[in-house]
């Protein structure tokens, strides 16, 4: 089952089973659904059909905060993120099996969620991260800019010297949203807090402790802190020491499918499921997808193209550039690392664009169809219009925070259809650049396979394919992220031997076309000639300009 609340997943596995429920939305105080849709896989091993479903997104509470530049949610007690009946109705509809029917419960999430929590249980969900990582756009209008720690992670970048620290974290650079540079905002602004917290959790690790009564996390999510070793497997004592930390304060580390325990009393009454139901530690969102999708051997690629864009590469060496650093996760596989490079905005490009400019289209997936449709009638190129996507600041490879968003090449003769298109042409040339990267760490390309929202259009993904010049290939199930849980899962508890990763039916292939080719290279030249000419004015504006960030 998936309770998805801020942008949290808990996948739940069954084995067998053919009793359906028609799944049905649900509400509580903290979630709003992004799509009344649901996506389900079905695969079989061992001789036992496996059932995965995800629910439509859960994002974090419709408000705005009191204070400038944060986010922050207090959570009071055992249904902090959403009301039981909700999590209950999720359960039910999600696989629509009966509670004696659930085999297994693996979770995944994203990073850098903090949360502190207190001698006498009580926690304080503190200090989220950015909001261009949000799972919605939408959501922009109600929550602010995460931005409180950025003194504190200049102040860090001070004390770690800044390859070290990459070296170290796998992480380019410090940031405000890292919990690292968070707790040592608390530590300056609310040490009370700091001294009486009792263990200070990233979101995965909250709810593996509500669910089994044991403070346990693992190495691909804490890679998202700014203090844990990737080489080491463990956490870094001068990071902690820096930010007044005590590595007792910290979870336990288990590896990426290892149970964590069984279901409290208490939980299975809160989700209706047998107590004692194993509980796995899972893995960053991320490299969850990646371990799905293939991203476990080295020229096996992934691109999500989500709210962000996100490529994997698999290693078991990691290089650490002095220039151009890409980010370096651990896998949720022993011994392996991969490269992550990061665009903030993709998926959230073409979804601003939308909203802001063709009221006349219809919200979610049908106005989006509409876009592709417009967008089809028009050749690669644009016609030469192009759009740098920096709505909130460029790759992370580039540093380059004082970015933006630029449209070129507009004439009397320009439609929305030619911006729209080159909205999603620069999400391939980004997917290019990055390509180029993972080239220059030494990291082959063969296969490309696209997941996330972005992959369920032929349209864009016969645009990157041309902008590329390469194959892109869309597993039957793009819900990776969901379908690694549920591996970690069947792993786990040995139902699904380890290593092994069951067909989930035919690909489909985007291939470039030939005649296309000079298209493709006229439309990526022209967008690295308008970044590389933009980038002086860039690096001298301020990461955050004069006037708000975020629509009223």
């Amino acid at each position: 089952a998936l309770f998805d609340a801020i942008s949290f997943a808990l996948y739940g596995v069954a084995s067998g089973g053919n009793k359906r429920r028609n799944p049905r939305s649900f509400r509580s105080d903290f979630a709003a659904p992004q799509e009344e849709t649901w996506v389900r896989f079905t695969f079989e091993s061992g001789g036992r059909r496996w059932t995965v479903r995800r629910s439509p997104e859960y994002l974090r509470p419709g408000r705005k905060t009191p204070v400038p530049a944060t986010a922050e949610l207090t959570c009071d007690d055992g249904t902090s993120l959403g009301r039981a009946e909700a999590v209950n109705a999720a359960v039910e509809a999600l696989l629509g099996l009966d509670a004696a029917q659930f085999s297994q419960v693996a979770m995944i999430a994203q990073g850098e969620f903090l949360s502190i929590l207190r001698a006498d249980s009580r926690t304080r969900a503190a200090i989220f991260r950015r909001i261009f990582d949000t799972q919605l756009y939408e959501d922009v209008t109600q929550l602010l800019r995460e931005r409180r720690a950025q003194a504190q992670a200049e102040t860090l970048a001070r004390e770690l010297d800044g390859q070290r620290f990459y070296e170290t974290t796998g992480l380019p650079q410090m940031d405000g949203a890292l919990p690292l540079a968070k707790a040592l905002w608390l530590a300056q602004n609310e040490p009370d807090v700091l001294a009486r917290a009792h263990k200070l959790l990233l979101l995965e690790d909250y709810f593996l402790w509500k669910l089994t009564g044991r403070f346990a996390t693992e190495p691909s999510l804490q890679t998202s802190t700014g203090w844990y070793d990737i080489r080491r497997d463990g956490y870094w004592p001068q990071a902690l020491a820096l930010a007044g930390l005590r590595a007792d304060q910290l979870p336990e580390l288990l590896a990426c499918g290892q149970r964590a325990g069984g279901l409290t009393a208490e939980a299975a009454r809160f989700l209706g499921l047998p107590q004692g139901l194993p509980v796995v530690a899972g893995a960053m969102d991320q490299t969850a997808a990646a371990l799905a999708a293939g991203s476990d051997r080295p020229g096996a690629v992934t691109e999500t193209t989500g709210t962000a864009l996100v490529m994997t590469a698999c290693t078991d060496a990691p290089v650490f550039p002095r220039q151009r650093r890409v980010t370096v996760y651990r896998h949720a596989l022993p011994g392996q690392y991969l490269y992550l490079p990061i665009g903030k905005t993709a998926g959230m490009a073409l979804r601003w664009f939308r909203d802001a400019f063709c009221p006349d289209l219809p919200a979610g997936s049908d106005g989006f169809a509409a876009l592709d449709q417009e967008v089809a009638a028009l050749p690669l190129g644009s016609e030469g219009v192009a759009f740098l996507p920096f709505l909130a600041g460029a790759p992370d490879q580039d540093a380059c925070p004082g970015a933006r968003g630029v449209f070129y090449g507009a004439r009397l003769s320009t439609t929305r259809a030619h911006f729209a298109r080159s909205v999603m042409e620069s999400t391939a040339c980004m997917i290019r650049d990055f390509l180029e990267d993972l080239r220059g760490l030494g990291c082959p390309v063969q296969d490309i396979r696209a997941l996330g929202g972005g992959a369920r259009s032929p349209v864009w993904l016969q645009i990157k394919a041309g902008i590329c010049g390469r194959v892109f290939r869309v597993p039957a199930c793009t819900e990776a992220a969901a379908q690694g849980a549920a591996l970690l899962a069947g792993w786990g508890s040995g139902l699904i031997p380890r290593g092994e990763k069951p067909a989930d039916g035919e690909e489909t292939a985007f291939l470039p076309d030939p005649s296309r080719a000079a298209d493709g290279e006229r439309a990526y030249a022209l967008y690295r000639r308008l970044y590389d000419t933009l980038r002086p004015l860039f690096d001298r504006a301020p990461e955050s300009a004069p006037g708000p960030d975020i629509p009223e």
